[in-house]
């Protein structure tokens, strides 16, 4: 007997009305639902939803599809982070692709899901750096929550650890987690405190570090550059966090930095994000 794939275990768990009203206030029409469409303005209903057809429609702006094509579209995601929300809400995991299989972009967000557990040792074994999170009010389990890291200040100690878990060179660079000159490539962040920042369905995809002890010539902040999965100006910090609190909240609060950020929710106001 043939097991069914995990799209079809997901749509069998999760109604198209079910996941469209976690977004977005459905009224009945008959059988069906309708709304203003998150796709385009309107002042006038014309987005439904098919129970039936388990499908949506829009007659404004032809927008249509299932849940996975309105979780790409609503939030912003290729198929696979659309999945990977709908797997978690369905409760369904899902098997690790084989790492012949993958991609170009998977390839980097697994890259930087290694670089995270690496700055999160590094930080987990600096004992001034923790102290010095935790006199600025952060908590253990805010720390463990952001997966707060720290970059040594030495000049390939990440790239020799990418290497070491089979990365190439030209993926890490890729990643814009290293730099490359005439004589090789070197960490593009040192001594930093290190913030990752993800997509809206929780996949990291760049980082932003902090100088930790200025030294008068590096900048207080070193973000990632553009890469084929991160773009700056499409980013906010901490969304993925706080989406389903400014959805219940209906407004969003805006804060400059990543301290902020953090300071914030750990407070309980999660419906902040920052730029």
């Amino acid at each position: 007997m043939m097991i069914n794939s995990p799209v079809q275990q997901i749509k069998e768990r999760l109604s198209i009305e079910e996941i469209v009203s976690s977004y977005i206030k459905l009224e009945k029409a008959g059988a069906n639902f309708k709304a203003r469409c998150p796709f385009h303005n309107e002042k006038t209903p014309s987005f439904f939803v098919s129970p039936d057809r388990a499908s949506y429609y829009c007659f404004g702006c032809g927008a249509k599809g299932d849940i996975f094509s309105f979780i790409e579209e609503f939030e912003g995601l290729d198929f696979k982070g659309a999945l990977k929300i709908l797997a978690e809400r369905a409760g369904i995991p899902l098997v690790q692709y084989s790492k012949e299989k993958e991609g170009e972009k998977e390839k980097l967000y697994r890259a930087m899901e290694e670089a995270t557990k690496f700055f999160e040792k590094n930080l987990a074994e600096n004992k001034k750096i923790l102290e010095y999170l935790k006199s600025r009010g952060l908590e253990e389990k805010t720390i463990g929550d952001f997966k707060i890291g720290f970059s040594l200040l030495d000049w390939r100690t990440l790239f020799e650890y990418l290497k070491s878990k089979g990365f190439s060179d030209k993926e890490i660079e890729l990643a814009g987690l290293v730099k490359k000159t005439e004589k090789g490539f070197y960490d593009r962040f040192r001594g930093r405190i290190m913030f990752p920042i993800s997509d809206s369905s929780g996949r990291i995809i760049a980082f932003s570090g902090r100088i930790f002890e200025d030294d008068g010539k590096s900048a207080k902040y070193l973000n990632s550059p553009d890469t084929p999965i991160f773009s700056k100006s499409a980013v906010l910090y901490g969304l993925d966090k706080a989406k389903e609190s400014i959805r219940k909240n209906n407004f969003s609060i805006l804060v400059e930095g990543q301290m902020d950020l953090i300071l914030s929710h750990q407070a309980g106001f999660r419906n902040t994000v920052a730029i």
